[in-house]
């Protein structure tokens, strides 16, 4: 990083974080973002921009994304105490949605989809990508990049974007140390996360082999500036963790803040006036309320658990080669440990943990019961498709994606 008030900023940031060692900032409180799509009874994308401006008087704004039939939905912080208020929240914005969908497109059959990745056919041009400034820049720095391949077929890097959702969730430590160790222990999880959360084979109107195409595309779509954290080792202290993002080249950034948010690593920190915390990326959206809850419980417990106890982290050039290995094969990966039975303990430490928080896991059971099928939300639409395969893939969309906006408004886990 060049620029000299990027320099200035991250150097003042440092200082502040020196200043902070001693915060006792309430732990884990937690916010999400949901990214979502729309596609219409022909299974073709639909601009959500009439839905986002219908939106912004209610009790659930949406914003923009980078695609423009892509929409987000946010909270504002809950406690870890309130998981199940984040359920009751994320279920009352889908009934609103449901609504809102209805007003703002009263001429088409407007479907939302949760899944994380746009199984619409139609995956083309630029005119997909929403027309805002940041995004058309964006767009022309991701032009630079060479084309993605998967399974024979080329996407264009700029596009991918377009086509991918995620499930981002922010949870807030109680100083900048506490906070390095949240990062820490959370890139531990990262091939468990991809195994049981992976949501998007369905992809462009077929599905692929690869075991979750959203992660594998935005890996070749952005180049170092996504992925794993290039990091050569684990963090001992939150300043390492400025210098790291400041060693990178802007691309529209004009202070420290904005590179941060730059960075598309699948856990990043994220350092405010008013707060420590790490947001975790890896995550595809999932189709209903509690799959996104039951991700949260196993985070929150699994970090509790590991930081009270100081429980040893894994190399990090092994933590790659799984994450690599678990992106593309899935169950079928071979890994250092044996992941069935690592994952196993994974979560009985997530389970544990939150125990020791006083909170009763209400949603974690999804996630043992993934484990125990071996499988996800993307292998469950995968089959889906695969029953419902007509020969036209545009009337297979429509139904694929209708049956899961169902389970998506009734909240039950498709898994």
């Amino acid at each position: 990083m060049e620029d000299n008030s990027l320099i200035t900023h991250a150097e003042e940031i440092k200082q502040n974080i020196h200043h902070d060692k001693k915060r006792n900032d309430p732990i884990f409180l937690v916010g999400i973002e949901i990214e979502g799509c729309l596609l219409n009874d022909k299974g073709l994308p639909v601009d959500a921009a009439p839905l986002i401006e219908a939106s912004l008087n209610t009790k659930h704004p949406l914003d923009y994304e980078y695609g423009k039939c892509q929409f987000e939905f946010k909270t504002n912080p809950f406690s870890f105490y309130e998981l199940s208020k984040i359920n009751d929240t994320t279920q009352d914005f889908i009934e609103s949605l449901d609504n809102l969908v209805r007003k703002a497109y009263p001429s088409q059959n407007v479907i939302p989809v949760f899944l994380g990745a746009n199984p619409s056919p139609i995956f083309s041009d630029e005119t997909i990508i929403t027309d805002k400034p940041r995004y058309k820049k964006i767009s022309e720095w991701q032009s630079a990049f060479p084309d993605a391949q998967m399974d024979g077929q080329t996407f264009k890097s700029n596009l991918i974007g377009t086509a991918i959702q995620g499930f981002h969730f922010h949870l807030q430590g109680k100083n900048p140390d506490y906070t390095a160790h949240m990062f820490n222990h959370i890139l531990n999880l990262i091939p468990s996360s991809i195994l049981l959360g992976a949501n998007s084979r369905l992809i462009a109107g077929r599905t692929y082999s690869v075991y979750e195409p959203r992660v594998f595309l935005f890996d070749q779509a952005e180049g170092q500036n996504s992925g794993f954290p290039a990091i050569s080792k684990y963090l001992d202290s939150l300043e390492e963790y400025v210098n790291y993002v400041a060693s990178r080249q802007p691309i529209l950034a004009s202070n420290y803040y904005e590179l941060e948010k730059e960075r598309h690593d699948d856990v990043r920190i994220r350092i405010t006036d008013e707060s420590y915390r790490v947001e975790t990326r890896i995550l595809s959206v999932q189709p209903t309320a509690q799959e996104l809850i039951c991700m949260i419980e196993f985070f929150i417990g699994y970090l509790h658990h590991t930081i009270s106890e100081q429980r040893p982290l894994r190399p990090l050039p092994d933590i790659r080669e799984e994450r690599m290995s678990t992106i593309r094969s899935g169950f079928n990966a071979q890994g250092v440990f044996d992941f069935t039975e690592s994952i196993m303990l994974e979560l009985d430490f997530a389970k544990k943990g939150l125990y020791d928080l006083n909170v009763n896991p209400e949603f974690i059971d999804i996630l043992y019961r993934r484990l125990e099928n071996k499988t996800s939300a993307g292998e469950a639409v995968v089959n889906m498709w695969d029953k419902k395969f007509n020969g036209s893939l545009e009337e297979t969309t429509v139904e694929v994606i209708s049956e899961i906006w169902d389970h998506t408004k009734k909240n039950k886990p498709i898994t």
